[in-house]
């Protein structure tokens, strides 16, 4: 499989088996970071949908500040395109359904049952002010019980382990149907088998609900047994490379030295 990309106004376009087509997410000499620190620097690709993207890096190589430029939370130079659309142009790419967003784990300050924080993935099809539908509680019990946590519905979110409250977080996410789901290290601090869960199942929206997931990580273990796309951000070059053992063992390489710049 191919891909091609073509510079012609107004929109990027691939060739993906003989098709030109609008890919998921472009990037053309992406430049972003801070005042004076650049962390993205010349950033080249192009995502066709759908497609599973493990985004590796040391810390500080701009992970998470590729995921901000893309949330529309840091200003960038360059072209960025979701679904042939500028992202500084899209001021609501969520409430669309063009963008989720899963950020670092955080916690939450008050009590609420599961069910409850997962229905709320639906706040994008409803007003500020409306309530929520016996059609939506449904979805979010289908939610649940894809992610394995139909049992702990009732319980309070904040009573659960790490594992568990990630799963439920994703549950909630994937209820905004969104077109491109971006996660930013969804596998912090869990334990092996809720690594392997969680992989499992974002790698599922890809490869059977036809999504594209951008997922960066440090835990290189679970990627070679996946399909998609591994995108090294130390490298001095990012280059979209076909996941498989080789290509995470050259990027487990990289990372187990210095970063650049960075004296030996």
């Amino acid at each position: 499989m191919s891909y091609e990309l073509k510079r012609k106004p107004p929109a990027e376009l691939i060739t993906l088996n003989s098709q030109l087509i609008t890919p998921a997410l472009s990037a053309e000499n992406l430049v972003a970071g801070y005042p004076g620190r650049v962390l993205v620097r010349n950033l080249f690709l192009c995502l066709p949908e759908p497609a599973f993207v493990a985004i590796v890096g040391h810390n500080g190589a701009g992970k998470t500040t590729l995921f901000r430029v893309l949330t529309g939370q840091l200003p960038y130079e360059g072209s960025v395109r979701l679904h042939g659309q500028e992202v500084r142009t899209l001021r609501r790419a969520a409430t669309a359904g063009l963008l989720g967003y899963l950020p670092q784990r955080g916690s939450l300050g008050f009590a609420i049952a599961v069910r409850e924080l997962v229905v709320m993935g639906r706040y994008r099809h409803h007003g500020l002010l409306s309530a929520y539908a016996a059609a939506d509680y449904a979805r979010a019990d289908a939610a649940l019980a894809r992610v394995g946590m139909t049992h702990l519905a009732a319980r309070d979110f904040t009573q659960l382990s790490g594992g568990e409250q990630q799963l439920v977080w994703l549950a909630q996410l994937s209820l905004q149907d969104a077109q491109v789901y971006l996660l930013d290290e969804p596998t912090q601090q869990l334990d092996p088998y809720y690594r392997r869960q969680v992989f499992s199942l974002v790698h599922g929206w890809a490869t059977q609900e036809n999504k594209t997931v951008l997922c960066s990580t440090h835990d290189l273990d679970n990627l070679a047994e996946l399909t998609g796309y591994l995108l090294n951000l130390s490298e001095p070059a990012p280059q979209l490379r076909l996941l498989s053992a080789e290509t995470v063992r050259e990027a487990r390489s990289w990372l187990e030295q210095a970063p650049l710049g960075v004296k030996r």
